[in-house]
């Protein structure tokens, strides 16, 4: 595979960033990384686009690992499945609080 240039990887972080806008997530990107807060401000996560050991651009959460799909993680998202990337963020950041405990 050809190597990644650092423009190429900023143009999908900032992709990403406006398609998480546009889904209603608060989503500010620096350089490769975004940082998506969620609504309630208790939860927040850090996306980072990079090849992974196959040296396939993929999207990372903040621990490492690489983001799979939701149905099966094991298969994991190219970094231009933008509304299943979506989907998945937004369960991580979006999880409703729990009232009244």
């Amino acid at each position: 595979m050809r190597p990644y240039r650092p423009e190429d990887i900023h143009a999908y972080a900032k992709w990403l960033t406006q398609e998480c806008q546009a889904a209603g997530l608060n989503a500010e990107q620096y350089g490769a990384e975004i940082f998506i807060h969620g609504a309630s401000n208790h939860l927040s996560e850090r996306i980072i686009c990079k090849p992974d050991a196959q040296d396939r651009l993929r999207w990372h959460w903040s621990w490492g690992v690489p983001i799979g799909r939701l149905n099966d993680s094991s298969r994991l998202l190219a970094v231009d499945d933008i509304e299943e990337l979506i989907s998945s963020i937004s369960k991580v950041v979006c999880v409703p609080v729990r009232r009244g405990m």
